[in-house]
């Protein structure tokens, strides 16, 4: 799942605001400025290495740190965490 999160999505993303972007501008009877498919492609990728990035500082962990596994105390769900 997370993989599908921080990578299909960011990736797929850009083609998906341009296909609903044609089938506005079909609707509309507007001509469409054909965008070439490297840009779409080239932008996925860049949003896809801004996801990996924010990620990693986002989840690191101080390293030698000790993790405590999810728990059950008291009927209640304790999620995992370092300390």
């Amino acid at each position: 799942m997370r993989a599908v999160l921080e990578i299909a999505i960011p990736l797929l993303l850009p083609a998906l605001v341009y296909w609903l972007y044609l089938n506005i501008q079909e609707k509309r009877g507007q001509p469409v400025r054909e965008v070439p498919l490297s840009w779409l492609t080239a932008i996925g990728v860049f949003l896809v290495v801004i996801v990996l990035v924010v990620s990693w500082f986002a989840d690191s962990e101080k390293p030698g740190g000790k993790y405590i596994p999810p728990s059950v105390i008291d009927g209640k769900v304790v999620p995992g965490h370092f300390e």
